[in-house]
């Protein structure tokens, strides 16, 4: 994932959490149940990390299609998909989508 890719990312993750928690980030991610610091890394507007836990909470936590919140594109296919899976297989279906192409959509959301 390239900086640019991570700053689209962030951007996207900041828009989803704006005006909740009164911008307290620590209460946020007691809320996403993620560690503090891996949120700050996500959402830095300098230099973001987003990373893999705080990418499957946030498309737990709001049902969001992680195709969209990876890539910007969203894919039916994948958000149906992300629906249907259970907390703990969220981190490593997103790891697989990250491993994959960032280009697009996915094609298949591969599940257990």
């Amino acid at each position: 994932m390239d900086a640019n890719q991570r700053r689209q990312i962030a951007a996207r993750i900041r828009g989803l959490l704006s005006g909740q928690d009164d911008a307290d980030v620590s209460l946020t991610a007691r809320r996403l149940r993620v560690d503090a610091t891996s949120l700050h890394m996500s959402i830095d507007e300098d230099a973001p990390y987003p990373t893999i836990d705080v990418i499957a909470a946030v498309v737990r936590e709001y049902g969001v299609d992680p195709c969209w919140l990876l890539t910007g594109l969203y894919d039916s296919i994948s958000h149906r998909a992300a629906l249907a899976t259970t907390t703990a297989e969220m981190p490593a279906v997103i790891t697989r989508m990250i491993g994959g192409s960032l280009a697009g959509p996915a094609t298949e959301l591969p599940l257990s």
